[in-house]
């Protein structure tokens, strides 16, 4: 029987076993890190957690609502047993009535067949890292070795482990000013999760530097497993210019490579993202987006007039 669940009520143990033992394990449905990024979480769960289902939620004019927080890119069924007798639409069917809006993302294993649901497919980009360096190299694209070229020519150097505070506040003086879409409190999310990460050894933050020692580029990758997640970066003008970001990847993989690990580039449905990850061999993996509006009448109306 699958039951709704508040915070205080979920056995996190429970919780994250089942999300460790199961074949789509991800570092994104582990209570630490729901604990990190949400104020609110919730969850669907299977007899004694055979199978678990997270549900971020929020409240706004006395609406109660489901949507995916800054940080994560999807949710979906965990289950470290054979999906038989359920699949991820029983636990779509199981979200309590009271949200009645919800805008989310399923992991790519999840498949669906519900009509009312309004789906969507968004992409990310990975990397298997098991191959030498040079084999990895040949499948840079010729503007990637270019970008690298340039770098290594204007002085850039790459520094391991920097302060994750350095990476935090330089995409916040950068895309982050452009964004405006991050409060304060989030920025502090992130670097909770980030040092988190760090504290238990299972990071890589990286700094590039140009000749005159400064900071031009830097990116944090958290490991899970055998998958390493970017999670965020910044860059400066002068380093997006020549290539910082480029050397910053470069030397990740080539750090990283002749290892069964995968490079998760955390992903973008954005055709131009997109297509920087790929420039170093990443190929694209499609999950779902799913939304279902049950909002009043009155209410969907005042919705569409502030699109």
């Amino acid at each position: 029987m699958i039951v709704y669940r508040e915070h205080k009520e979920i056995n996190k143990k429970k919780w994250d076993d089942c999300v460790n033992g199961s074949p789509e394990a991800s570092v994104f449905a582990l209570s630490f890190y729901l604990d990190a990024v949400a104020d609110n979480w919730s969850g669907l769960v299977l007899d004694d957690y055979e199978a678990v289902f997270p549900i971020v939620s929020g409240s706004k004019y006395r609406i109660r609502y489901i949507y995916q927080p800054f940080f994560t890119r999807y949710f979906g069924v965990f289950s470290k047993v054979k999906q038989g007798t359920f699949n991820t639409d029983t636990f779509l069917n199981a979200i309590p009535d009271k949200f009645r809006y919800m805008e989310f993302c399923l992991h790519e294993k999840s498949n669906i067949t519900l009509k009312e649901l309004d789906v969507k497919e968004r992409k990310y980009q990975l990397l298997g890292l098991n191959l030498s360096y040079e084999d990895l190299y040949k499948s840079y694209s010729e503007n990637a070795k270019r970008s690298i070229k340039k770098a290594v020519k204007e002085g850039f150097v790459v520094k391991e482990g920097i302060d994750p505070k350095l990476v935090v506040d330089l995409f916040r003086n950068t895309k982050g000013q452009e964004l405006e879409v991050f409060s304060p409190a989030d920025y502090k999310k992130l670097l909770k999760l980030m040092d988190a990460f760090a504290k238990d050894g299972n990071a890589v933050c990286p700094g590039v530097y140009s000749k005159e020692g400064e900071l031009v580029a830097a990116g944090f990758f958290m490991r899970y497993g055998n998958r390493y997640v970017f999670l965020k970066s910044g860059v400066t003008d002068i380093g997006k210019a020549k290539g910082a970001m480029h050397l910053l990847f470069d030397n990740f993989i080539r750090n990283h490579s002749n290892a069964s690990v995968l490079l998760d580039f955390g992903g973008s449905s954005v055709e131009s993202v997109a297509r920087f990850y790929k420039n170093f061999g990443a190929k694209d993996c499609v999950y779902l987006q799913v939304k279902k509006n049950r909002l009043p009448g009155l209410l969907n109306w005042i919705k569409s007039l502030k699109r």
